[in-house]
């Protein structure tokens, strides 16, 4: 999932429900934070792998604990926020997820089919591939918002949480 709408609405689709528009929208905007590397025209740098962005996530989760405890719930949901771009990278392209760790990028490819004919046949198939890191540095980067499946997917997931407050206050669905 390399678009950006997909990685934000699906951060917003998981997390408004439980928290609210609002916070939702905080946490969908710092999951996209790992395509900054971008405007340093180096794409899936180390900001694509879990490392740094567990150890910036332990220093946030930190400083919040000592300075603001009430915030501790909202900091550990926009950590796992962060730290899911990158696993949802490795099913569209090579991402160096354990940088440095391991100096390998991982591509994670999965296909299930149903075949339909004198009898149905389900199959799924998965494959695993890596190849060595390299950060190179692009003279341009034609990089999706959004595609014409992940637009209407993208829509639905942000449009659902604000369908289902505007019921709520207008009375037409009772609160869950």
């Amino acid at each position: 999932m390399p678009e950006l709408a997909l990685h934000f609405s699906v951060v917003f689709a998981l997390t408004a429900p439980v928290l609210g528009l609002r916070k939702a929208i905080v946490l969908s905007l710092i999951s996209l934070a790992p395509d900054l590397d971008a405007l340093f025209q180096v794409h899936r740098s180390a900001s694509h792998s879990i490392v740094p962005l567990l150890v910036v996530s332990l220093v946030a989760f930190g400083l919040v604990r000592k300075l603001k405890p009430n915030l501790l719930s909202m900091v550990c949901v926009g950590c796992l926020a962060l730290v899911c771009h990158p696993v949802m990278d490795m099913f569209s392209t090579y991402t160096p997820i354990l940088y440095p760790l391991i100096a390998e990028s991982v591509y994670i490819s999965v296909e299930g089919k149903i075949l339909i004919g004198g009898s149905i046949t389900p199959s799924i198939s998965g494959e695993i591939e890596t190849k060595p890191t390299e950060f190179a540095r692009f003279q341009t980067l034609d990089a999706p918002l959004f595609t014409n499946e992940g637009f209407i997917v993208s829509l639905l997931l942000v449009a659902m949480p604000f369908l289902m407050v505007f019921l709520r206050r207008s009375r037409l669905v009772s609160k869950m």
